[in-house]
This record gives structure tokens, C-alpha cells and sequence, in this order.
């Protein structure tokens, strides 16, 4: 089977899912009530695939801004990485300084050294001045020593806030990394079931209403040179051909992607940087009334939001929109969880 007509056939199979019931004329009372059971089952797990949807969305989320929290603390770690490196070496110096005097006094007779030098003034006056002398180096050993004892506690108070964080960091990270893992299973899973369900109602459709499945064909097939009017037009181009490609968390294409990165794969080939979350996308650029909408705009769903899509005009956008699934063009006006737009 060709990819459109593939295309086409899921355009319909979605529609009649989300319409509920459809009118077959002449269909017999068993087909009709065979379909109808079929798409209860669809609609409820339909029902329990977007809650789980949402929830792994709401968790994908989260675990980015774990993400930029572990970034954050990292720099901060290599910034106390140095100061322990430098005092470290500032350590080393106050030491070896130490050493040096302990060994010129060891040389000099040490104790015996001193009371000689003392003994051996010939007046008051380089009695005074001896002592003084002896008493100034006392003081810069003393000095040293406490210098070498304070950079020993804050070398270890340091090392201490170091690993402490690196732990930290590490465990939050994991811990929503997990967390989106065991959620986005849970959605592969139910999205499973609803495909077996999806494929029974296929076949009913194709025995009894062939001509249905064409009515409903009118996806952008993408081909022909990318436009050159705006960035916006450009990026559409760009993710058009990412249309059919799988859904995959963190994955930014060019084989799969999920939501954001998919927008942050098209607007890359046309020379603007993207962040890599729904959250921090919705903040670049300038935001715009859903009135104005126009295409290449991203438009985002969820509060908080944990969902973005690129609008390509006539009420509709294209998202990656969860595990199980692949990118596709869907209608912005089934959407009631719709939370604003922005203009890259």
C-alpha cells in the first residue's frame, strides 16, 4: 500500500473513531451493532490513552526541567571544582613555607640555636632586637600553621557542598527520568490495544463503506522545493517531511522525535535555535492571539504546559504527539485543552 493511501486510510479511521457512529445504508443490524461495540471499546480506551497521554506529557516535562536543574548545578560544580583545585595548591604553598622554616630552625640548633643567638648579644640592645626577631619568625609559624588549618576546613567543606550536590542532582534527574520511562511504557501498552481495536474497525469500514476511506484523504503529502517566503513557511516544509515518522521521548529526528523536538528539528533548518521543551519553547518569541495565527507558529496545549505543534494553516498543526504513535496533522479545534501560541 502507498504511504497516502496509508495516510488517507488513518485520516478516516480517527474520524469515524471520534464521531462515535457512523451511517451505513443498507448495512445489516448485526455488522451495525458489531461496529458499534467496536467503538465503544475504541472510545474508552481512546479516553484512557489521552489521560495517560497527559500524564506521561506532564512527566517528559518535568524530567526536562530536571534536566536544566542538573545543567545549572553542574556549572556551579565545576566552578567549586577550581576553588578546591585552588586551595588546594594555595596548601601546598603554606606547607612547604612551613616546612622550610622548620628545617632552617632545625639546622640553626633549634632550641640551642636560639639561646645561643641570645647569649651571644653583646648588648641590651641586640638582646631586644634578637628576641624581637625570634619572636616575629614564632609568629609567622603560628600564622602559617592556622592559615594551612583554615584552607584545610574549607577545602573539605567545599569537597563536602561538591558531592552533595553532584548526589543531589543525579537523584532528581534519575528519579524523573524513571518516572516519564514508566509513564510513556503505560501509554505504549494501552496505545497497543487501541490499535487492535483501530484494526478491527479497518476492516469493518473496508467490507462495508470502501468508498468512505476516500472521502477523508486530504493530508499534506510533502514534496517539491521548501518555500521561501518566511522561516515560518520554511519550518512547515521541514516538518511535513517528518510526517509518518515515529514518536520517540527525548528524540529530536531526524528518524523520530517527540513534540518539541520536532519543532526544534524543523526550525533548526531554517537557522533558528530552539530549546528542547514545551515549556521553554512557549517563552521564544512573540506570542500571538489564536485569531492570528499563522503558519510555522508553535502552538502549545496543557496547564501547565507539557504539549507543542507547529501550525500549517486552515485550523489544523503537526505534533509528534505520543509513544505509539508518529507524526501526523491533526485539527487544532478538536483540541480543548488549547494554552496559547507563540512566533518563532
Amino acid at each position: 500500500m502507498r504511504p497516502s493511501t496509508r495516510l488517507a486510510i488513518s485520516a478516516c479511521l480517527t474520524f469515524f473513531v471520534a464521531l462515535g457512529t457512523v451511517t451505513f445504508g443498507g448495512a445489516s443490524p448485526a455488522f451495525a451493532g458489531q461496529l458499534e461495540r467496536k467503538q465503544a471499546q475504541a472510545a474508552a480506551v481512546q479516553k484512557q490513552l489521552a489521560s495517560l497521554t497527559k500524564k506521561a506529557e506532564i512527566a517528559q516535562e518535568a524530567y526536562g526541567v530536571a534536566q536544566q536543574r542538573y545543567a545549572a548545578v553542574t556549572v556551579k560544580v565545576k566552578a567549586a571544582a577550581w576553588r578546591l583545585a585552588q586551595l588546594r595548591r594555595r596548601q601546598s604553598v603554606l606547607q612547604a613555607a612551613l616546612d622550610y622554616r622548620a628545617d632552617r630552625m632545625y639546622r640553626d640548633g633549634g632550641d640551642v640555636g636560639i639561646l645561643n643567638a641570645l647569649l651571644s648579644a653583646r648588648s641590651i640592645a641586640q638582646v631586644t632586637f634578637t628576641f624581637q626577631a625570634l619572636s616575629d619568625i614564632a609568629d609567622a609559624n603560628a600564622a602559617t600553621v592556622a592559615q594551612i588549618r583554615s584552607a584545610k576546613a574549607r577545602t573539605l567543606a567545599v569537597h563536602h557542598a561538591l558531592l552533595a550536590g553532584q548526589a543531589e542532582a543525579a537523584h532528581q534527574r534519575a528519579v524523573m527520568a524513571a518516572n516519564a520511562l514508566t509513564v510513556h511504557r503505560e501509554v505504549a501498552q494501552t496505545n497497543k490495544v487501541l490499535a487492535g481495536i483501530q484494526s478491527d474497525i479497518k476492516r469493518l469500514i473496508a467490507e462495508q463503506q470502501a468508498a468512505a476511506a476516500a472521502q477523508y484523504s486530504g493530508f499534506l503529502i510533502p514534496g517539491g522545493n521548501p518555500p521561501t517566503s518566511s522561516k515560518g513557511a520554511a519550518a512547515v516544509w521541514w516538518a511535513e517531511k517528518a510526517l509518518g515518522r515515529p514518536y520517540v521521548w527525548g528524540a529530536t529526528g531526524p528518524k523520530s522525535f517527540d513534540c518539541s523536538g520536532l519543532c526544534l528539528w524543523a526550525y533548526a533548518h531554517v537557522g533558528v535555535s530552539l530549546p528542547h521543551y514545551s515549556g521553554a519553547q512557549f517563552n521564544c518569541g512573540q506570542h500571538v492571539g489564536r485569531a492570528y495565527l499563522q503558519p510555522g507558529d508553535l502552538v502549545f496545549f496543557g496547564h501547565p504546559i507539557h504539549h507543542v505543534g507547529m501550525y500549517i494553516g486552515s485550523g489544523r498543526f503537526i505534533e509528534a504527539p505520543h509513544s505509539g504513535a508518529s507524526v501526523r496533522i491533526s485539527t487544532l479545534g478538536n483540541r480543548g485543552d488549547y494554552a496559547g501560541a507563540c512566533r518563532p
